[in-house]
C-alpha cells in the first residue's frame, strides 16, 4: 500500500487534464473555436498553433491573455458512497503574451510566451483512512516561442523554437518500510527543454486554405523532487512533453462574414518520457469551431473538441518509477486517482469585440463535462494476502480566457 500512495501523490500533481493534460489551445479566439488553428490563421497565437500563419497579421499585432482554469476533481477509494473527497486546487491562472509582425511583404516573425499547462490538487487535512496522504501539488509549464515564416505566393512555410520552462512540487505524508510516516516532498524542483516547431500553410483559393504541423518532444527532468523509493533520498522523475502532428482545413465566406475550421491532431504520449512509463496511450484530437461577424465590431465564436482519453479502458503494466518498481496494480491506481485525464467532449463558445480602431477584447469560455473512471487496485487484506479495492475519479472543467489585442 506505501508506493500505491506514493504512486497517488505523483499522478496528482498534474491533475489539468484537457487533452490529456494539454490544454485544447491558448489563444481566446482559438479556444472560442474548439482549439483550431493549425490549418487557418489564428492571429498572434500561430506562433504556438502554426507558425507558417504569422505572415498572416500585417503590421505590430500585440496580444495579452489569461486563462482561468477551474476543474472539478472528485477521487475515492473502497465502497466510499457518493463521489468521494473533491481537491481543494479548483483554480489556475494560465498566462499568455504574443507578438507579430512584418519584416517584409514575404517575411514575418513571432514571439509568443505560452502558459499550456498549470494546475495541482490539494487534499491536506484530509483523514488519513481515506488514503489520500495528505497531498499537495502542483505543475506548471511554459513555452517561450520565437518563430519566422515566410510567404511565396500562396505558400507559407514557418518555424519555431521552444524553450519551455517546468516547475514542479509535490508533499504528502507516506509510510517507509518498517511503517514510519513522514513527509516525502523535495520542494519545487525546475527544469528548462528545449523543442522545435515547423508549419505549412497553403491558400487554395481566396476561401479555402490548409495547414499541417509538428512539434518535437521537449524533454525535462525534475531533480531531487520526491522520495519514492522512501529511502530519506529525494529521486528524480523525467517527464516530458510529448511530440505532435496535425492538419487542418479552414474556410472564410468571400464576404468575410463567416469563418469555419477544423484541425486532427495526434499527440504521442506513449512516446514521451514518464507518461510512457505509466502506459499513457496516443491520443487523437479532432476541434471544430467556427465564427459569424455580426457587425464591423463584433465576432461571434463557437467550436467542439474531442478526443478519447489517454487512459481509457487501460490495462496496465508494472514500471519503475523514481527507482520504485511499481507493480500494475499501483499504475492503475496512479492513473485512476492521481492522474484523471479522463476529459473527451469540450463545448466552446465565445466573442472578440473591437474596442477601438487599435484595440480589440477577446473572450472564451470552455466546458467539459463530467467524465468518471474506475478501476481496481490491491492492498494487503491483513491475513497475510492481498484483496481488490475499487477506485473511482471524476473531472469536470470550466474556463474562462480574456486577451486584449493591440495593432499598430
Amino acid at each position: 500500500m506505501k508506493k500505491i500512495v506514493i504512486s497517488s501523490l505523483l499522478a496528482t500533481s498534474l491533475v489539468y487534464a484537457t487533452n490529456g493534460d494539454n490544454m485544447i489551445g491558448v489563444g481566446a479566439q482559438s479556444r472560442a473555436m474548439g482549439g483550431v488553428g493549425i490549418g487557418m490563421p489564428m492571429g498572434t497565437d500561430s506562433a504556438y498553433s502554426n507558425p507558417a500563419w504569422v505572415s498572416e497579421s500585417k503590421g505590430y499585432h500585440l496580444s495579452f491573455g489569461a486563462t482561468a482554469f477551474m476543474p472539478t476533481v472528485h477521487a475515492k477509494v473502497g465502497p466510499v458512497p457518493g463521489k468521494g473527497t473533491k481537491s481543494k486546487a479548483d483554480l489556475s491562472i494560465v498566462p499568455s503574451i504574443s507578438v507579430t509582425h512584418n519584416i517584409s511583404d514575404n517575411l514575418s516573425y513571432g514571439v509568443g510566451m505560452f502558459g499550456v499547462s498549470g494546475m495541482g490538487v490539494d487534499y491536506r487535512n484530509e483523514p488519513q483512512q481515506k488514503g489520500l496522504a495528505n497531498m499537495r501539488t502542483a505543475l506548471q509549464y511554459m513555452r517561450f516561442i520565437p518563430s519566422i515564416s515566410y510567404k511565396m505566393d500562396d505558400l507559407r512555410l514557418g518555424l519555431g523554437l521552444t524553450l519551455a520552462y517546468g516547475a514542479l512540487s509535490m508533499s504528502a505524508v507516506t509510510p517507509d518500510q518498517q511503517g514510519n510516516y513522514a513527509q516525502r516532498g523535495g520542494g519545487l524542483s525546475e527544469d528548462f527543454g528545449f523543442g522545435a516547431q515547423i508549419g505549412i500553410g497553403y491558400r487554395i483559393a481566396k476561401e479555402f486554405t490548409i495547414g499541417a504541423f509538428y512539434q518535437s518532444q521537449v524533454n525535462t527532468e525534475y531533480e531531487d523532487v520526491f522520495d519514492f523509493t522512501t529511502n530519506g533520498q529525494y529521486d528524480d522523475l523525467k517527464l516530458s512533453q510529448p511530440a505532435e502532428a496535425g492538419i487542418g482545413i479552414g474556410y472564410q465566406s468571400s464576404c468575410g462574414c463567416y469563418t469555419l475550421g477544423i484541425d486532427y491532431r495526434r499527440i504521442m504520449w506513449s512516446d514521451a518520457d514518464g507518461y510512457d512509463v505509466f502506459g499513457w496511450d496516443d491520443q487523437d484530437v479532432i476541434a471544430i469551431g467556427g465564427s459569424y461577424k455580426v457587425n464591423s465590431g463584433l465576432t461571434l465564436r463557437a467550436g467542439y473538441n474531442y478526443a478519447t482519453s489517454p487512459l481509457h479502458n487501460k490495462t496496465f503494466k508494472a514500471a519503475n518509477v523514481g527507482g520504485a518498481p511499481f507493480q500494475a496494480p499501483q499504475i492503475a491506481y496512479f492513473n485512476t486517482l492521481g492522474f484523471p485525464a479522463y476529459s473527451d467532449s469540450h463545448f466552446t463558445a465565445g466573442l472578440s469585440y473591437d474596442i477601438s480602431k487599435n484595440a480589440g477584447l477577446d473572450i472564451a469560455y470552455v466546458y467539459a463535462p463530467e467524465v468518471t473512471e474506475k478501476s481496481t487496485t490491491m492492498a494487503p487484506d491483513g491475513q497475510g494476502g492481498f484483496m481488490q479495492i475499487p477506485i473511482e475519479a471524476s473531472n469536470e472543467q470550466n474556463s474562462i480566457t480574456v486577451a486584449v489585442t493591440y495593432k499598430f
